[in-house]
């Protein structure tokens, strides 16, 4: 996870604060900061603030103290967000998991990402109206 967060963090530049969403942020968060600056690979910019949740789907499974703590429902400024990107998935995806079993790992490969990449393409088309 350090090693995809960096650099998407190192993309951020002049960004504030970034809230990430993960779901044992709990855990993962404690010793971040001691992992990157110990590595010669990991870096991103310190001047923005790291503000670490659990999305609600997970958050529930955790101590009562992760509640209040990272419940992104009682984060400031974060909006309203589940925080659950691929779980929102799965219904979708459920739909042709039976067509994907019998196909070699590559072909499954390339029929997901399709299916991921046309919900997030209706998404983005679906951005701004109202249900």
């Amino acid at each position: 996870m350090d090693y995809a967060l960096c650099p998407t963090l190192g993309k951020l530049e002049g960004m504030l604060r970034a809230a990430i969403i993960y779901d044992i942020a709990c855990q993962f968060n404690v010793h971040f900061g001691a992992r990157v600056s110990r590595s010669n690979y990991l870096k991103f910019s310190n001047t923005i603030q790291i503000i670490w949740g659990i999305g609600l789907f997970h958050i529930h499974g955790h101590q009562d103290v992760c509640l209040s703590r990272y419940s992104p429902d009682l984060i400031p400024g974060i909006g309203k967000v589940d925080g659950e990107v691929l779980e929102t998935l799965w219904s979708q995806l459920n739909e042709i998991c039976g067509s994907t079993r019998s196909m070699t790992a590559a072909h499954r490969q390339e029929v997901l990402n399709d299916h991921m990449l046309d919900s997030n393409r209706k998404k983005m088309l679906n951005i701004g109206e109202v249900e």
